[in-house]
């Protein structure tokens, strides 16, 4: 009896508590707390982004990898004209280390940053991969990202070269071509940046890729400028000359 007492005082309740009048309570409990526990993690979803971002060692991060990257496709570029100097038989190049310093300087104080904040923004808004999410993040940083990048990076370039005045020249000319042109590198590269690349890489992948990015653009803006072509200069030269032996042999034929 005892032993029965016992089971059946444990199945009440301790106390005399019926149990099962304890275990509506419990769900009232348990209701009450996860309502709670939403709205707490609606509230620290709304400031996710800035807990997200919290902290100095991860932009430093960002900013050292996207400055060292920045300086070796300045490298990567100054061989390639060098390369190409040489192989026409022109004057090659003396490397330029101010060049490389203000490359290294955009990617530290600007770019690397730049990316981190951006790219965990993207992922705040859109944590979801799926294609709407993914080709929403590749649109945006072609149509965003880009142009403010692009057109930082000739104002930081012309303003410690001493040619500040002629920025807005600079954009105008150039941004919209350069754009065109980078679509055709940076939107497959975004692509698999949003696609597979894991959060914590994106700013070292797209930093790789701008290696070879800011080597093109190096490579292609300080080509020197190619001589006219024999063929264009030579019958220009020789009219005068060849006009007039034909006109001296008509004369000849008209004598006879």
């Amino acid at each position: 009896m005892r032993c029965f007492s016992f089971i059946i005082g444990g199945a009440n309740g301790w106390g005399g508590r019926p149990y099962l009048g304890r275990l509506g309570k419990d769900r009232r409990h348990v209701r009450r707390s996860s309502s709670s526990s939403s709205s707490e993690a609606g509230a620290s979803g709304r400031a996710g982004y800035f807990e997200k971002v919290a902290g100095w060692e991860a932009p430093l991060k960002a900013a050292v990898t996207s400055g060292g990257l920045s300086a070796v496709g300045d490298l990567l570029a100054q061989a390639l004209i060098s390369q190409a100097a040489s192989r026409e038989g022109g004057l090659v190049p003396a490397y330029d280390p101010v060049r490389t310093a203000r490359m290294f300087g955009y990617g530290f104080s600007w770019y690397g940053p730049c990316q981190y904040y951006w790219y965990n923004l993207l992922d705040w808004l859109m944590p979801v991969k799926n294609t709407a999410n993914f080709l929403t993040k590749v649109a945006a940083n072609q149509l965003i990202l880009a142009p403010i990048t692009l057109s930082t990076v000739f104002a930081y370039n012309l303003a410690l070269m001493g040619k500040a005045a002629a920025v807005p020249t600079k954009i105008r000319d150039d941004l919209w071509p350069t754009m065109q042109n980078g679509w055709k590198f940076w939107i497959p590269a975004a692509s698999l940046n949003f696609y597979c690349v894991p959060l914590k890489y994106q700013v070292l992948y797209m930093s790789a890729c701008g290696v070879l990015w800011t080597a093109y653009l190096s490579y292609t803006s300080n080509l020197p400028t190619p001589a006219p072509a024999a063929a264009e200069v030579v019958p220009a030269a020789a009219k005068p000359s060849a006009a007039a032996p034909a006109k001296n042999s008509c004369c000849g034929g008209k004598r006879k």
